[in-house]
């Protein structure tokens, strides 16, 4: 089980270092339309993705159902790729999803303020003033993304096991400081492999339960212990808590499921 978890700046050359690498390791490279594509007909209701991706939500989004079946994307397909391993993942707060997984390794690229603006003006033809307002945007919606979805910071050096500057690198170069290492961290690659077919299961189950049997769970949580799952939640029709129980018994690897949804009478207004 390797996986590598690329964050990036905007102009530190993240995007093209991250796919050297992958085809250097010869991993797969799992990035925003890679992410989109394993999740068609998964039974996700249809959001505008733009809308979230690696951007601050406004306030008023804490309060729509869009950010939760956003991140149920991200974590469903992230934790497949991971399960598979040998495996590059760009961006996308997969330093977060994947955090407390034995054997991932979480990089971060930075470049410095006018390196970045440089590849800006050269690479997108942007003037000064408008590549430099570009960078900053990118940092503040990348942090708030951040602290949005995961309550984590972005720009915390401990989120990460390297982060390394291109300054003076080519993405080549980059990439082979990365792989060398990648090779050279020790780490219990076998302990991440049962915490993420865990971490896996659940989060099929929750996509079972909610966007496949689209079965109405409030407060739904979702834990596996090998072949041992626990559903919590609360239902305001009885029959529901049996059907979540009957749903994830379908899900492969699942052996025993206990259900621990209660009823919950709903107050009724007039």
């Amino acid at each position: 089980m390797s996986i590598i978890t690329v964050s990036r700046e905007t102009g530190s050359l993240g995007d093209e270092t991250a796919r050297l690498l992958a085809e250097k390791m010869s991993y797969s490279l799992l990035d925003r339309n890679r992410m989109e594509e394993t999740i068609d007909g998964e039974g996700f209701p249809d959001i505008p993705l733009e809308r979230f991706d690696e951007q601050t939500p406004s306030f008023w989004e804490n309060f729509t159902s869009g950010k939760d079946i956003y991140l149920d994307r991200l974590r469903t397909s992230m934790l497949e790729a991971a399960s598979r391993g040998d495996v590059v993942i760009l961006g996308r707060g997969s330093q977060f999803i994947l955090e407390g997984v034995p054997g991932v390794f979480r990089v971060k690229l930075i470049a410095s303020h006018d390196i970045r603006v440089s590849r800006l003006c050269d690479n997108l033809d942007y003037d000064q003033k408008t590549a430099e307002r570009y960078c900053k945007k990118s940092d503040h919606d990348r942090n708030g993304f951040s602290r949005f979805f995961f309550g984590g910071h972005w720009t915390n050096p401990a989120s990460y096991n390297i982060t390394l500057s291109t300054d003076n690198l080519e993405p080549e170069t980059a990439a082979s400081i990365i792989s060398e290492a990648y090779r050279a961290h020790p780490s219990s690659r076998e302990t991440g492999g049962m915490v993420l077919k865990n971490r896996f299961i659940s989060q099929c189950v929750r996509n079972r339960i909610l966007y496949i049997e689209r079965i109405p769970v409030d407060l739904l949580e979702v834990e596996t212990d090998d072949v041992h799952v626990t559903i919590r939640g609360t239902v305001t029709v009885r029959e529901n808590a049996a059907r979540c129980e009957k749903a994830a018994k379908e899900i492969d690897g699942v052996k025993k499921v206990d259900a621990e949804v209660y009823f919950v009478n709903p107050v009724m207004t007039y």
